[in-house]
């Protein structure tokens, strides 16, 4: 069952997750900016000796906001590897498009979702956010109605399926 706390505590994840991008892209922005200083202090040459003497760099305010080695990943021990959430949902997503490109006929999701569980030793929280962004990756999944699922050979282009009658979807596929 997915609840508040689940929630709240992915979205930390993501928080976190971001905040180490956005801490990793400004050390890489730093790292090329010192070193862009320095190749333009040695091309001054003896102009930029005499003024050093007068420009004082800030002091770095945190530790981690100091130019980053060339060896970051290598010298950070104490950061423990745990696996990627997105193995996971790559693994259940090839796991649906198999599935489903099995299927002669539309499955329901909920079969869906019990097959990939047994498969894959995973649980899904919410079937339907999962449904959504696998079919956003694969354009050839396609809901059909409400719950029912199937995978389509040809690419797809967005259009609506009506349940129950062909003069409906012929109707709509030759309006202009």
């Amino acid at each position: 069952m997915f609840d508040e706390r689940a929630a709240l505590k992915l979205r930390l994840e993501q928080m976190q997750d971001a905040e180490e991008r956005l801490l990793r892209e400004f050390q890489k922005e730093r790292a090329f900016i010192f070193t862009r200083l320095r190749e333009l202090d040695r091309e001054e040459g003896l102009e930029t000796s005499a003024k050093e003497e007068e420009t004082h760099y800030l002091p770095p305010v945190k530790n981690y906001l100091e130019a980053p080695d060339d060896n970051t990943e290598q010298n950070s021990p104490s950061r423990r590897a745990r696996p990627s959430r997105r193995s996971k949902t790559t693994k259940m997503r090839d796991t649906a498009v198999s599935i489903l490109k099995v299927q002669s006929a539309p499955i329901r999701g909920i079969e869906l979702k019990r097959a990939i569980e047994k498969q894959t030793g995973l649980q899904i929280a919410n079937m339907t956010t999962f449904m959504n962004t696998i079919t956003k990756a694969d354009p050839n999944i396609i809901k059909i109605g409400r719950g029912l699922y199937t995978y389509s050979r040809e690419p797809q282009e967005s259009k609506t399926i009506f349940l129950g009658t062909d003069e409906m979807n012929e109707a709509t596929s030759s309006e202009p």
